[in-house]
């Protein structure tokens, strides 16, 4: 190996903190967190990481008998490392797949990472070679901490299969889904009451319903406060999660050289923080399970699915079946959370930024409904522009625009191309749903564009949650109770709120970092629009 490929390893590293360093401070984490606080280990680890896999990388070339897909040109030894964008990479990956085709290639030390940019290719790949495609790669992270019972990150085989079933009896079936639509009526209701209260802190009680209703749903439990010891637990482990998913954590495993960093580093130090991470992930795992538990043997549980589950358990059937309920059930809280409050956000910013969409829904709520009760989902069919106004939200801006990588199990060839078995595979679905081909003037906010011409609901070849949710079998099997969930906040805003800009409309829109990417918060004039639309309120709280 020749000094100066040692010299650019050595440049990597320095660039690798630089990187770090800007993502983590560009992400969604929250300003003094114990995942900031130790910032500085994490990058030396990272930086070691750089060294250690681009040496590697100098000895482990192939030759292969068909190219690799097209994409930027990298480095010597370290290849693409320096090009991963800091901000809004859904947007640099669709430019570049403009440039060089909807299948791109990154080597990034060594490791292939293959973009897809096309509905085509998505299709083509993740849906309809699912036995090859639908592995997760390792997050060093979460491999650190234990995730082994996460059906969401889980190898494909036997297991998750079992896992995704189980799931799906009871969040993709309409009487399941019907069985929850109290919990969205109930925490939908408190959620307007909080905003009508407080209206600046809109982004909490988004927070807080999203925790209400997916704890009731899944244990039957009641939180009113985000300041509930399992709400405070569960924040702790989303926000390790969604570090753990970052881009940074696919390519610098800290976890696996973490050891070589000395105390004086932060080694120690962080040592104890993933202790606290483990010990986090357990209570979340089994704390809520247990409660629901001995509610259903005080014979005082809620309707929910672990108790549903629970309940259908005959005594011949052994642990292993009612682990498998503790373990899907935590899922549902990670699954649905962040993505929850993410497009009820957007769905906010929208409103702000296309008024007009607003008025024709409310008129359409007007209409339909009247003033003198809120919408049920009983109305939902004679609402196509809400609906619409949905589903538009998740093709404006999909609140996971990259979704969770898959990981390629074996050798495949595409278009000509070579695809290396353990490429790290990504479908890119911020850039499906601004395909202009598919979804003219992508960047404007028509809900329009799902209906037919009698004004009836028609998104039989373009609708986007067909893209939001995933592809093929790792598509979010919760799909449906989270479009629940988000027509019904939808619908109830436009009853009761007018929603604009509280300091005027801003140049420019961004998004934070992240596996799923919230708007960077704004200032909302979020106001009542009469006094009758404030007793609804207070009529719909007080009836609970």
């Amino acid at each position: 190996m020749s000094f100066s490929n040692t010299t650019s390893v050595s440049q990597g590293a320095a660039e690798a903190v630089r990187i770090l360093h800007t993502y983590l401070h560009s992400s969604s984490l929250h300003v003094g967190s114990p995942l900031v606080k130790f910032e500085h280990a994490m990058i030396t680890a990272c930086a070691c990481i750089v060294v250690v896999l681009g040496l590697r990388a100098l000895f482990s070339r192939k030759r292969r008998s068909l190219p690799l897909p097209p994409g930027p040109r990298g480095l010597p030894i370290l290849g693409n490392l320096f090009d991963m964008p800091r901000s809004t990479y859904w947007r640099v990956f669709d430019n570049w797949a403009k440039q060089y085709g909807d299948v791109v290639h990154l080597n990034i030390l060594g490791k292939s990472v293959i973009l897809l940019g096309s509905a085509e290719a998505t299709t083509d790949l993740l849906e309809h070679r699912t036995a090859i495609y639908s592995d997760r790669p390792g997050f060093p992270i979460m491999d650190m901490i234990g995730h082994e019972w996460n059906f969401a990150l889980m190898k494909y085989g036997k297991d998750w299969r079992e896992q995704r079933r189980l799931f799906s009896t009871q969040y993709t079936s309409v009487k399941g889904l019907h069985m929850f639509y109290d919990a969205h009526r109930s925490s939908t209701s408190k959620l307007l009451m909080d905003v009508l209260k407080n209206p600046d802190e809109y982004t909490e009680h988004l927070r807080l319903r999203s925790g209400r209703l997916i704890f009731d749903v899944t244990y039957g439990i009641v939180v009113e406060s985000v300041e509930d010891p399992i709400c405070k637990v569960a924040g702790d482990v989303m926000e390790v999660v969604s570090f753990a998913l970052s881009p940074p954590m696919l390519v610098f495993n800290a976890a696996a050289i973490m050891e070589f960093i000395p105390k004086w580093l932060g080694g120690s130090a962080f040592g104890l923080r993933v202790q606290k991470w483990r010990d986090d992930i357990r209570e979340f795992r089994t704390g809520p399970f247990e409660v629901c538990k001995k509610n259903l043997n005080k014979g005082v549980a809620r309707p929910s699915y672990t108790a549903s589950l629970l309940q259908e358990l005959s005594p011949a059937e052994g642990s292993h079946e009612e682990d498998m309920i503790r373990d899907t059930a935590a899922i549902a809280y990670g699954a649905a959370f962040e993505s929850s409050v993410t497009s009820a956000e957007i769905f906010i910013l929208t409103m702000a930024l296309f008024p007009e969409v607003q008025k024709r829904a409310q008129e359409e709520i007007d209409r339909v409904v009247g003033t003198n009760r809120l919408p049920d989902f009983a109305d939902r069919e004679r609402l196509p522009y809400v609906t619409a106004v949905m589903k538009e939200v998740l093709r404006w801006h999909p609140p996971a625009p990259m979704g969770i990588p898959r990981q390629l199990r074996e050798d495949d060839t595409y278009k000509g191309y070579h695809l290396p078995r353990g490429a790290v595979v990504m479908g890119n679905v911020w850039a499906i749903t601004h395909d202009e081909k598919k979804y003219p003037e992508p960047f404007a906010f028509k809900p329009e564009r799902y209906l037919a011409d009698d004004g009836t609901l028609d998104c039989s070849t373009n609708d986007p949650s067909r893209y939001a949710f995933g592809f093929g079998r790792r598509a979010c099997p919760g799909k449906f109770l989270a479009e629940d969930s988000l027509w019904l906040t939808i619908a109830h805003f436009l009853s009761v709120f007018n929603m604009s800009f509280a300091e005027g409309t801003p140049s420019k829109i961004e998004f934070l970092n992240g596996t799923v990417t919230r708007p960077v918060p704004h200032k909302y004039k979020i106001s009542p629009r009469s006094e009758n639309s404030k007793q609804l309120v207070e009529c719909a709280v007080g009836a609970l």
